[in-house]
C-alpha cells in the first residue's frame, strides 16, 4: 500500500470501517492505497474527502492533519541533503 492513503486507512481503522463512515464502497477507499498501474490512485486520497476526513478525525479523536493528507509530513520531517552539484 502507499503512503499517505495507507496512514489515513489505518488510522480509521481499515478500508471498511472507513468506506462506511464516508458512504463509499470498501473497493473505493481501498485503491487510494494501490499503484495506479493496478486501478488505485497511487496513494493521493481525492481532495473532495479531505475536509471531511478532518471533521471526523477530530469528532473521533484521531490525530490527523492537512499535511498527513497530502502526503507532506514525511517531507516536512526530513531535510533536503546536499549534493555534490548542489554549487
Amino acid at each position: 500500500m502507499i503512503e499517505p492513503a495507507s496512514t489515513i486507512i489505518t488510522r480509521f481503522g481499515g478500508s471498511g470501517p472507513l468506506s462506511r463512515r464516508l458512504g463509499l464502497d470498501r473497493s473505493a477507499v481501498h485503491r487510494w492505497a494501490l499503484p495506479r498501474h493496478r486501478g488505485g490512485s497511487d496513494g493521493l486520497v481525492p481532495a473532495k474527502y479531505h475536509q471531511r476526513l478532518l471533521t471526523m478525525a477530530t469528532a473521533e479523536g484521531i490525530v490527523l492533519t492537512a499535511a498527513d493528507l497530502v502526503g507532506m509530513s514525511a517531507a516536512i520531517s526530513t531535510p533536503p541533503t546536499s549534493r555534490a552539484d548542489d554549487g
